[in-house]
C-alpha cells in the first residue's frame, strides 16, 4: 500500500515537476553559468571570469541598484499605507456591498499594464490633466515639469498598478480574524488605537508580509513603467537587464545583473517571512 501511494503521488507530481525543471530550474542554471562567461563579437566565450560582477560594483550600476531599491521600498510603503485602511474597511466594516467593492478593486487589473502606464503619462504630462487643471484655476503660470520623467511619476504609477495585489491578501487575513478577540480587548479596557496596535496589527502580519512581497518583487523588476514615465533620469535595473538581453545581446552581463537582483529580492523575502507572522507562532 505504501508503494502504491508513493507511485500515485509520483505520477501526480511528475507533470508539474517536469514543467518546473524545464522552465525554471534549467534556465536558472543556465543564467548562473552564463554569468561567469564573456561575450566577444556577439559570441559566448566559455571562460570563467568575474568580470561581469566586477562591472556591477561600479558606481553607475550601484546607483541604479540603489534607485531601484529605493523606489521599490517607497512603492511598497505607500501601497501599505493606502491599502491597509481599504482592506480593513472592506473586511470589517462593509457587509452589504462588499462583493461590488471588491469587483471595483479588481477591475483595473482587467486593463492592460501598458494602457495604465500611458494613462499616467496623460495625467502627469506638461499638457496633462494636473497641469491643465492647475493652470485653469490660476495656481500656476508654467506647467510643472517634474511630474513626469521622474522618480515621482514612476512611484505613483507603480503604486496604482500593484496596490490591489497588497489589498487582496490583506483583506483575506483581516476577514478571517476572530471578532471575539477585538471584543475581548475592548472589554479589558483597550481603546480603539490600543486594540489596533496590540491585536489587529499583529494578527494581520501574515497578510502584510504577503502583500508587501506581491508589491516589492514586481516593482524591483519593473522596466516598462520606468522607461515610459522615468525617462533617462529614473532608469531602474529592470530596464538595463532588458537591454542586455534584447538590445546589446550581452547575456552574461544580463545574467549577472539578474542573479544579483534575485539575491536582493530573496533577502527581502526572508526578512518579510521572518517578521511577517504573529508573535508566538512557530
Amino acid at each position: 500500500m505504501k508503494q502504491r501511494r508513493l507511485l500515485d503521488g509520483s505520477t501526480f507530481l511528475a507533470p508539474p515537476g517536469a514543467w518546473l525543471l524545464l522552465f525554471f530550474i534549467v534556465p536558472m542554471l543556465a543564467m548562473v553559468v552564463f554569468s561567469f562567461w564573456r561575450t566577444v563579437d556577439y559570441r559566448f566565450v566559455a571562460t570563467f571570469t568575474l568580470e561581469n560582477y566586477e562591472r556591477l560594483a561600479g558606481s553607475l550600476y550601484l546607483n541604479v541598484f540603489w534607485r531601484t531599491l529605493r523606489i521599490s521600498i517607497y512603492v511598497t510603503l505607500l501601497s501599505l499605507i493606502i491599502g491597509f485602511p481599504v482592506a480593513y474597511f472592506l473586511a470589517r466594516k462593509v457587509k452589504q456591498y462588499r462583493l461590488t467593492l471588491l469587483m471595483l478593486l479588481v477591475l483595473p487589473l482587467w486593463t492592460s499594464y501598458l494602457v495604465r502606464t500611458y494613462a499616467w503619462m496623460l495625467i502627469l504630462g506638461t499638457n496633462g490633466v494636473i497641469n491643465q487643471s492647475l493652470r485653469g484655476l490660476g495656481l500656476i503660470d508654467q506647467p510643472i515639469t517634474w511630474l513626469l520623467y521622474s522618480d515621482f511619476a514612476v512611484t505613483i504609477a507603480l503604486v496604482h498598478i500593484y496596490m490591489p495585489y497588497l489589498i487582496l491578501p490583506l483583506f483575506a487575513v483581516l476577514e478571517k480574524m476572530d471578532g471575539s478577540l477585538l471584543e475581548a480587548a475592548r472589554d479589558l479596557g483597550g481603546g480603539r488605537w490600543r486594540t489596533f496596535w496590540h491585536v489587529t496589527l499583529p494578527l494581520s502580519l501574515p497578510g502584510i508580509a504577503t502583500g508587501c512581497l506581491f508589491v516589492f518583487i514586481p516593482s524591483m523588476g519593473a522596466f516598462v513603467t520606468p522607461e515610459l514615465l522615468g525617462g533617462t533620469r529614473s532608469i531602474m535595473i529592470g530596464s538595463i537587464i532588458s537591454q542586455q538581453f534584447g538590445v546589446t545581446f550581452q547575456y552574461p552581463f544580463g545574467s549577472a545583473m539578474s542573479l544579483v537582483l534575485m539575491a536582493v529580492i530573496l533577502a527581502f523575502t526572508v526578512v518579510a517571512l521572518r517578521y511577517g507572522r504573529p508573535a508566538g507562532s512557530s
